[in-house]
C-alpha cells in the first residue's frame, strides 16, 4: 500500500496496524465489487469510517481496508408523528454533516439525534458499529435506541434490511435481535451500507453549568450527590454530569493554546481539583431555571464558589463547552503521542468502571491506592451521570505501560465493569481484547463465537476485534 495512505494504519489509540491495500467505495454496488474480489481470494477486510476510536477497531491488522468515509449522502426523510422523524444515510456521514443535513430539513419543528460523542468527525455508521456512547446518554441512552434499521452486505455480496423487532437469529437455541447484534459488533459481521436514524424534537433550552471545586473531595461528593437525587421540572431534566479531575485541567490548560476550537474558553485557576459540569435539557425555561438554581445552591454546599461558576445557554456556547470536554478527553492522547516518540510499542491505556453502587469518591479512593503503590499517574473523567468513570493511565515509558495494562487486568476483576461484563462504553476493539476476554462471562464469549460463525463463515470482517477466532 502507497506511503500516502499510511494515515489509515491507525486510528486515535495511536495503534498501527498493517494492510496490503484499501478501498474507498462510494456505493453499495462498489462495495459489492471489491468483496467479491477479497473473497475469492481470501483478503480480510477492515471496515473503516472517522479513524476516531481509542480502541484499535479501525486499526487493520492485515488485508483490506474498506473506508467508507466517502459514503456520506442522506438519502431520505419521513415525518411519521408529531415527535418523531426517520432519517436514512450512508454509514460514512460525520455527526457535524449529519446535524448540517438535519437543520437544512423543513420542518414545523426542530428534530435532532441525540447520540452525540464528543467528536464531530465520528461517523454514523462508527458510532452504531461500536455503539458509542455521548455525553447525555444519561438522559437519551443507548446509540442503538435511535437507530431504528440498517441495511447490511454479508461476505457473499448478499444485501439484508434489518429492523428492530423484525429480525432474529438464534443462538444456543434462543432467538436474539439481529439488528442489535450489528449495532455495536465492531464490524465482524457484515458491512453497513445504510442506516435509519430515529430523530426526536429537539429541546427548546439547553443550559450548560460548570462547577469548580478546589477540594477534590467536594467535587466527588457534589457529583454523588447529583446521581443520587432526580431533578425534573415541568419536563426539564438534567442531561448530563461530566467529572474532571486536576490532571485532566491541568494538561488542557497546558495545550490549549494549540487547540483552535478551545483557545477563547476561561482559563481554569490551577488551584482547581476537580470539575463538574452539568448539562440541562427543557422546552421551557423557568423550568431549566428552577434546576439550575437548585443546583447552584448545592454546588455551594460543597464549597463551590458561584463567582468561579461557568453557565452556558443556547446552543452555539454549548457546542463551546462539548469541544471543551472533547479536548480534555483528548489531552491523554496527547501524552501517548509524545512517549511514543521515544517507544512506539505505547499506545492509549484506558478503561471505563462503573460508579454506581459505592459512588464516584468510594471508587476513585480505591483506585488511588493502587495507583500510588504502583507509581503510576493517570488521569480521571468520565459521564458520571451514567455511571462510567474512565481513567486514563499517562506512562513514561514502556515499563509503566506494561503496568498499567496488568494494573487494568486487575480491575476488571475487582471492580464493576462499565456497562456490564464487557468493557463497552467505547467499544473493545483490539485494545481491550484482553481484559474482555478474562472478564467477559464464558457464555458470552462463547455466543459472540457462534455468532461469527453463522454470519462471517468466511472469516473476512474485521479480523482481531473482541475475539479470537477458532
Amino acid at each position: 500500500m502507497d506511503e500516502i495512505y499510511h494515515e489509515y494504519l491507525k486510528d486515535e489509540s495511536k495503534l498501527r496496524g498493517a494492510a496490503d491495500s484499501i478501498s474507498f467505495p462510494e456505493s453499495e454496488a462498489e462495495i459489492g465489487h471489491i468483496l467479491q474480489v477479497m473473497r475469492q481470494n481470501r483478503i480480510p477486510v477492515t471496515i473503516q469510517g472517522g479513524k476516531t476510536g481509542v480502541v484499535g477497531s479501525a486499526v487493520p491488522s492485515r488485508g483490506h481496508i474498506m473506508n467508507l468515509s466517502h459514503m456520506n449522502k442522506v438519502k431520505s426523510f419521513l415525518i411519521a408523528a408529531e415527535d418523531e422523524a426517520f432519517l436514512k444515510v450512508e454509514p460514512g456521514i460525520t455527526l457535524i454533516e449529519l446535524q448540517e443535513a438535519i437543520d437544512r430539513l423543513a420542518t414545523p419543528k426542530a428534530f435532532f439525534w441525540p447520540p452525540d460523542p464528543s467528536e464531530s468527525t465520528a461517523t454514523v455508521g462508527g458510532i452504531a458499529s461500536t455503539d458509542a456512547k455521548g455525553i447525555c446518554f444519561h438522559l437519551y441512552g443507548k446509540s442503538a435506541s435511535y437507530i431504528s434499521g440498517i441495511r447490511v452486505m454479508n461476505a457473499e455480496g448478499s444485501i439484508r434490511d434489518l429492523k428492530r423487532g423484525q429480525d432474529a437469529i438464534v443462538i444456543n437455541g434462543e432467538p436474539k435481535a439481529l439488528l442489535d447484534v450489528y449495532l455495536g459488533g465492531e464490524g465482524m459481521y457484515g458491512v453497513i451500507t445504510e442506516l435509519t436514524l430515529r430523530l426526536i424534537p429537539k429541546p427548546g433550552e439547553i443550559w450548560g453549568i460548570c462547577f469548580f471545586f478546589e477540594d477534590r473531595e467536594d467535587g466527588m461528593s457534589f457529583s454523588d450527590q447529583l446521581k443520587a437525587r432526580s431533578f425534573e421540572v415541568q419536563g426539564a431534566k438534567i442531561a448530563a454530569i461530566e467529572y474532571l479531575d486536576h490532571t485532566i485541567l491541568d494538561a488542557l490548560e497546558r495545550h490549549k493554546n494549540n487547540m483552535t476550537k478551545v483557545k477563547h474558553i476561561p482559563d481554569v485557576a490551577t488551584h482547581i481539583a476537580a470539575m463538574v459540569y452539568v448539562e440541562i435539557h427543557g422546552d421551557q425555561e423557568e423550568a431549566v431555571e428552577e434546576i439550575a438554581a437548585a443546583l447552584m445552591m448545592i454546588g455551594s454546599s460543597f464549597n463551590g464558589d458561584p463567582d468561579q461558576t461557568w453557565a452556558f445557554a443556547g446552543e452555539p456556547e454549548i457546542d463551546k463547552m462539548r469541544n471543551f470536554l472533547h479536548a480534555a478527553a483528548e489531552t491523554a492522547i496527547l501524552h501517548i503521542e509524545k512517549v511514543r516518540s521515544e517507544d512506539p510499542r505505547i499506545t492509549k491505556l484506558g478503561i471505563d468502571i462503573s460508579v454506581e453502587g459505592d459512588g464516584l469518591k468510594t471508587l476513585l479512593s480505591r483506585i488511588e491506592k493502587t495507583l500510588q503503590k504502583e507509581n503510576l499517574k493517570a488521569g480521571y473523567w468520565g459521564h458520571i451521570g451514567s455511571g462510567r468513570l474512565h481513567i486514563d493511565i499517562l506512562p513514561g515509558s514502556y515499563g509503566e505501560f506494561e503496568k498499567g495494562k496488568a494494573l487494568f487486568e486487575t480491575w476488571a476483576e475487582r471492580f464493576p465493569v462499565a456497562l456490564g461484563n464487557a468493557i463497552t462504553s467505547y467499544g473493545i476493539g483490539k485494545l481491550k481484547k484482553s481484559i474482555f476476554l478474562k472478564t467477559a462471562s464464558k457464555a458470552y464469549i462463547e455466543e459472540l463465537h457462534q455468532l461469527k460463525k453463522q454470519l462471517d463463515k468466511h472469516n473476512l470482517w474485521n479480523p482481531g476485534n473482541m475475539i479470537e477466532v477458532l
